[in-house]
């Protein structure tokens, strides 16, 4: 007697596994993707806004720094600096002069002819005393 081959089961070994692979969006999935586009531009657009906001305010910190560093300086380089200071004008008719001198060190600041209009006195009036 001959022997039947019987058909035997071909041997597999069946898994699965994840791919990335090119789908169609649906038109809500459309939809979604462009409400998340706008979302997202509009933020972007607000960070940079803020983000200009943020340098024009550290630029102008930094310009008035800028400013007080060169203001120091000069008063180190220079070793003065211009302040009011109290003045005493004396008007001298005998010498036609008018001097003028810092009350903080009493030292004379200028010395100077006295213009016209200064030469001019006021007569005192009946009564009152010069």
């Amino acid at each position: 007697m001959a022997k039947t081959k019987t058909k035997e089961k071909p041997k597999t070994k069946t898994t699965t596994e994840s791919r990335i692979l090119k789908c169609q969006l649906t038109q809500d999935e459309v939809l979604q993707a462009g409400d998340d586009l706008a979302t997202t531009l509009d933020n972007l657009s607000k960070l940079q806004v803020e983000k200009e906001s943020v340098v024009k305010s550290f630029k102008a910190k930094e310009a008035e720094l800028e400013s007080q560093i060169t203001s120091k300086q000069l008063l180190v380089r220079n070793k003065y600096d211009y302040r009011p200071v109290q003045c005493e004008n004396v008007l001298d008719y005998t010498s036609l002069e008018c001097i003028v001198t810092r009350l903080d060190t009493n030292a004379e600041v200028i010395r100077r002819a006295l213009i016209e209009e200064e030469k001019q006195t006021t007569l005192p009036f009946d009564g009152e005393k010069e």
